[in-house]
């Protein structure tokens, strides 16, 4: 008969400890990575609608009024309300486009998204993290 062994050696413990951190270290940094995906995408998400929002107002004003909206570089939060440390900056521009078309104006909001890491308004490796959105308003012409 020959003899029975129990157990594992030393070698094979290390090697299958080994094989075990490599995969749960791919596991974490997939999750880490989906998770840093899908946050970009919910704050991309939130920029379009407070652009959108803002846009919206514009219904709200008369053209001789659209002037008003103008603003640059308000720090906003995930809802739009002006706040001090919003994760996102709002500029809204009102260009009168006498040159195209008299009563012709358009509104330009453009959403910046704080970076995460350095937590600034900044450009990273040259793209800004924002969102833009322009529509055009015009006066009514009675008679």
């Amino acid at each position: 008969m020959l003899p029975c062994k129990h157990g594992f050696t030393l070698v094979e413990a290390v090697i299958s400890m080994a094989i075990l951190v490599l995969v749960i270290a791919g596991s974490y940094k997939l999750v880490s990575g989906s998770q840093a995906l899908i946050y970009a995408a919910r704050n991309h998400y939130v920029a379009i609608n407070i652009s959108r929002a803002r846009l919206e107002r514009v219904r709200n004003f008369g053209y001789d009024q659209l002037i008003l909206l103008a603003e640059s570089k308000i720090e906003v939060d995930d809802s739009g309300a002006p706040s001090s440390g919003g994760y996102f900056r709002r500029t809204t521009l009102v260009t009168v486009m006498t040159n195209l078309m008299p009563g012709l104006t358009k509104v330009e909001v453009r959403t910046e998204i704080r970076n995460t890491k350095s937590l600034s308004f900044v450009e990273v490796k040259g793209v800004a993290e924002n969102e833009s959105l322009a529509t055009f308003a015009t006066e009514y012409l009675t008679r």
